[in-house]
């Protein structure tokens, strides 16, 4: 292979200085760490836990503005009696050393102590208890969340998997609603603040848009992912909402203040999506049953109207006059048939509008135009766009098709007549 920078050109060689390989500096270096750093003692919080399919712990050990790589083995896991957690906080006996591979700095860990809740762990802990003391979990203040809701917002990151897993379950289960996407971030140090003002903006827009509830959600993740679901300001913008809210953050094992705050928790945003809307076949089952019923009931009045009077006709009173009797009794039997046959009718009448009020449901969900080639566009405020002169040279729009997303910059703004 040529040396196309000339890096190994003898004549471009420092004279009298040693060249060292990258896996050489990376052995060395190793092996000088180990020397001084054979069996230490440090002290910090779990976070990024995670374990290998043979049982390796793998974690990130840190404190406010430090934090180091650790790898624990199984044989040497074995030997501990509880399971880290991230949050946890942890002394650990380890020596320093470097992955030589990646020329990664870490530590070898051979032994793990806890020495208490971590940082993070106990600032959710106190704020938890303080919101409850304040009454902001009581079942009290919990709103309904609606049976058959129209409208619904999605608090949300626009291109996580959170928000393909709430939108694909609402619209298998129930295609009529009509979802609103609120972007926010889900994880950092903006994530708390956007997620507040989209709360909050839902809430001031909830008439124009016709909401009814919303879903404030993101996938699994470590403690500190989850953090800004464990803001106060989150907390407190869910309690104050007008709106019923549905927390759907993390996994099933996964808590957060929003959890407890929200009017439903649920442990993944698919049930999220599950929990905000009815199954349109087993509502289309409720219905067949309740109309069987309800034919049945009529039915049974009927026969209990036609005995009645057969043992009127067959009572002393009407023994006499026979033939007026007779005359009665077809004349009877005549009305019960066509009470009978105007019930039918009205039962089937009822599941006409019934199927076509489902039918009407259906062609209103907005997926059916964006299908069509039709599309919605969102200027850099989150709003949609419906005229020209809202929107400006330069600005950011986003619009949402069909299948996916298309970012674009205007360039030019021409205006409608």
């Amino acid at each position: 292979m040529k040396d196309k920078w000339g890096l190994f050109d003898k004549e471009k060689k420092p004279d009298n200085e040693e060249i060292y390989s990258v896996s050489r500096l990376n052995k060395e270096a190793r092996n000088l760490l180990e020397d001084n750093f054979r069996a230490i003692w440090v002290e910090g919080e779990v976070s990024n836990l995670h374990v290998s399919s043979a049982k390796h712990l793998y974690f990130t050990l840190k404190e406010e503005d430090a934090e180091i790589d650790a790898v624990m083995f199984a044989g040497d896991k074995a030997s501990i009696d509880f399971e880290p957690e991230d949050g946890m906080a942890l002394l650990v006996k380890a020596t320093l050393t470097v992955y030589e591979r990646r020329g990664r700095y870490q530590l070898r860990v051979r032994d793990l102590r806890e020495v208490g809740e971590g940082k993070l762990q106990k600032k959710f802990q106190q704020l938890k208890d303080r919101l409850k003391e304040e009454g902001l979990f009581d079942q009290s203040h919990k709103k309904k969340i609606p049976e058959f809701p129209c409208s619904i917002g999605i608090i949300t990151s626009p291109g996580g998997a959170a928000v393909r897993d709430i939108v694909s379950t609402i619209r298998e289960r129930f295609p009529a609603v009509n979802c609103y996407i609120f972007p926010v971030k889900v994880q950092g140090e903006e994530a708390a603040g956007q997620i507040t003002e989209a709360i909050r903006r839902a809430n001031k827009i909830k008439s124009s848009l016709d909401l009814e509830a919303l879903i404030v959600s993101r996938g699994g993740g470590s403690l500190e992912d989850l953090w800004p679901f464990n803001e106060e300001v989150v907390a407190r913008a869910i309690y104050n909402s007008n709106l019923p809210v549905i927390s759907g953050v993390g996994h099933e094992v996964d808590f957060t203040i929003s959890d407890f705050v929200a009017d439903l928790r649920v442990p993944t945003p698919t049930a999220a999506g599950k929990e905000i809307v009815p199954d349109s076949e087993e509502i289309n089952r409720r219905v067949e049953q309740n109309l069987n019923r309800l034919k049945e009931l009529e039915l049974s009045r009927l026969r209990e109207y036609r005995n009645e009077v057969k043992r009127l006709a067959n009572s002393f009173g009407f023994r006499i006059p026979i033939r007026t009797l007779e005359d009665r009794i077809q004349e009877s039997d005549e009305l019960v048939q066509e009470l009978i046959n105007a019930g039918v009718d009205l039962l089937a009448e009822r599941s006409d509008s019934i199927e076509s009020l489902i039918e009407r449901l259906s062609l209103a969900d907005p997926t059916r135009l964006l299908e069509k080639g039709y599309s919605v566009t969102y200027g850099e405020n989150g709003e949609v766009v419906r005229n020209s002169e809202a929107v400006k040279d330069g600005e950011n729009l986003k619009t949402v098709l069909y299948k996916g997303i298309i970012r674009s910059v205007v360039t030019e703004v021409e205006q409608g007549e």
